[in-house]
Order: structure tokens, then C-alpha cells, then sequence
């Protein structure tokens, strides 16, 4: 399983799909994994950015971040860098008839105006950043589903997304 779900780590990469559409609105960052790259040892996701900047970057995930770390999406259209908040973790069985179940991570964050270069320079905002991962689970041979730390699940049925959303406003 996807160890570690986690948001915002360091070390993004990528390059501009567009210029900024207007000086501020809500910025969307958004990415899919589906099978085998959701359940890679370090799952990248390739994620596009749509608002005031329409740009594209890569995501490794990490561990979850801690409060107040510093985290830089680079892309061509310059570097994003926001602050994370205090993240919250939940996870779930869904289905005890397919033994579907999510597990997902939560990060408030502030935009680095300060940090930021490009189009991002000088910009301002927060919002919120989610990793999600939803499977199914095998049975036991009771029946039940196996809900342990080592359960793997059915590779044709994950999905890992990233979806983040916020106020941006450009300088």
C-alpha cells in the first residue's frame, strides 16, 4: 500500500501550460494515480494547475507534513511555495461487501508570496490540500474484510488523487 500517504513534499518539477488567466480567483491543483502508480514505493503525480495560473508540476508524496514546513511545486511558470498547517488523517472501510475503504490526508495552507517567483511572486492566499487513496481490500477466510496494517489491496481497484483549492491573488 501507498506507505506513508502524505502531502507536500519538497522537490516538485514541471513546466507551463499557459499564461496567468487574471489576477486573482480560485487556484486548483489537481492530479489522479490509478493501479500500479498508486501503489508505487514513491508515487508521483502529475498534477494541473488551473486559476490565475494555468501551469503544470510533478508531486512525489511523502510522509504527512508538519506544521509550518515549507514546500516549493516548481514549474515553469515559477515557483509555488506554500506553508502547511496542522494536517488531519482519517481512514474509513466503506463497503464490508467489497471491502472498499479510503484513507486520506488533509493540509491547510498559506500562500509564500515571499518565496514565490514567477507568476506566483509577490502572490497571496491559503486553501486546502487533500491525498486521498481508496481501494478494495481482500477477505479473510471468515469473510470479513482484512483491515490489517499489511492488508494489500487490489491493484485494478486503487485510486490516489491530489486535489488542492484556495484564494489566489497575483501581484
Amino acid at each position: 500500500m501507498a506507505a506513508g500517504i502524505g502531502l507536500l513534499a519538497a522537490g516538485c518539477g514541471g513546466s507551463a501550460n499557459g499564461a496567468a488567466a487574471s489576477k486573482s480567483g480560485t487556484e486548483t491543483i489537481r492530479g489522479t494515480l490509478k493501479g500500479e502508480a498508486a501503489m508505487a514505493t514513491n508515487p508521483v503525480f502529475h498534477l494541473t494547475f488551473s486559476g490565475p495560473v494555468n501551469t503544470t508540476a510533478t508531486f512525489p508524496l511523502g510522509t504527512a507534513p508538519r506544521k509550518g514546513q515549507t514546500h516549493t511545486f516548481k514549474t515553469t511558470a515559477g515557483n509555488f511555495v506554500i506553508v502547511t498547517g496542522t494536517s488531519s488523517t482519517t481512514q474509513r472501510l466503506l463497503s464490508t461487501s467489497t471491502c472498499r475503504f479510503e484513507f486520506s490526508t488533509t493540509v491547510p495552507y498559506t500562500v509564500s508570496g515571499s518565496r514565490s517567483t514567477g507568476q506566483f511572486a509577490g502572490a497571496s492566499g491559503s486553501g486546502k490540500a487533500l491525498v486521498g487513496f481508496v481501494g478494495d481490500l481482500p477477505k479473510l477466510s471468515n469473510g470479513k474484510c482484512n483491515t490489517s496494517t499489511t492488508a494489500v489491496p487490489k491493484v485494478s481497484t486503487v485510486v490516489s488523487t491530489f486535489k488542492a483549492a484556495g484564494p489566489l491573488t497575483l501581484k
